[in-house]
């Protein structure tokens, strides 16, 4: 398998998945896990939040954690927000090797490892529209990709600092019904990630639902338009194009929810693809623990 995770925390083929294409979707999804804004009936008074998560897929992992602080309102309330998040994973893949001349001998595609990092602090607003509940930060963002052995047409490497955008939406439909919309993007290796949910509670504190994402950076770009790409060093005699459901993501999740904090699990499958065999799907796991305090 090649190497892209929604990793929806906070938003990294970063995986033996996401570096083939070069997505780091794992990173891009941890940004993306980062806490959803809670129901309008929770309201306590606490103006600290913290989480933590975990994002598992073939050949990639991610551990991420962070904090909110709404140093003047509740945590759920109107008004100023100062956001700190930072998370640490791995991943491998394959590179397939250079064709030889020599018909006698079988080239061997190079197996390559990589730990990846990132961090985040961002100031922002919550405001409420009826029923939606908005969230806006702008801040900085450092994301790190190190690979083992170096790999030369892997654009997406070494450590970038950049700045960062995030908004995130809450609707409540009806007295069950749900939906989300988180948004971030980065110049910190290009990287872009959308994750949305849209969950229904069968019961007061249980959500089912479902739930889908997308994540790319400055490589899965390389991948997708090649040559073109300013700084891309695809071999343009490569015809393993990706596409962009190669970096998508979706699955369904269960959300349990109380006072003051929230757990949540998503499964589901990821986009994987070297342009070879055509779009090949890995399974995924996402787990994530939220509470005031």
């Amino acid at each position: 398998m090649s190497r892209v995770m929604w990793g929806w925390g906070q938003s990294v083929r970063c995986c033996a998945l996401c570096r083939r294409l070069g997505a780091w979707p794992l990173i891009a999804a941890a940004a993306a896990l980062a806490p959803l804004p809670a129901t309008a009936d929770q309201k306590p008074e606490s103006g600290r939040q913290a989480w933590v998560g975990a994002d598992v897929a073939s050949n990639v992992w991610l551990l991420y954690s962070g904090v909110t602080l709404a140093p003047w309102s509740g945590i759920h309330d109107p008004g100023l927000r100062f956001r700190a998040a930072g998370g640490y994973g791995g991943y491998s893949y394959d590179r397939d090797a250079d064709v030889t001349p020599d018909p006698r001998r079988r080239p061997r595609a190079t197996h390559l490892t990589a730990q990846t990092y990132f961090a985040d602090i961002l100031v922002g607003y919550l405001a409420r529209y009826g029923e939606l509940t908005a969230k806006g930060f702008v801040g900085a963002a450092i994301i790190s990709h190190e690979i083992s052995p170096k790999d030369e047409e892997t654009v997406a490497i070494g450590e970038e600092v950049g700045i960062k955008g995030v908004v995130e939406l809450w609707l409540n439909m009806g007295e069950r019904g749900w939906g989300s919309l988180d948004l971030s993007w980065t110049s910190a290796h290009n990287t872009r990630t959308a994750r949305t949910r849209l969950g229904y509670r069968v019961w007061p504190k249980l959500s089912l639902g479902l739930e889908g994402g997308l994540n790319l950076d400055s490589q899965g770009e390389c991948r997708m338009q090649g040559p073109s790409v300013s700084g891309c060093l695809r071999d343009p005699t490569d015809d393993g194009r990706a596409e962009l459901l190669d970096y998508a993501r979706a699955g369904v999740f269960a959300r349990y929810e109380w006072g003051t904090g929230e757990a949540s699990l998503g499964v589901g499958v990821l986009g994987d693809s070297l342009g070879d065999d055509g779009t090949e799907l890995s399974p995924y796991a996402t787990v994530n623990w939220l509470t005031q305090f």
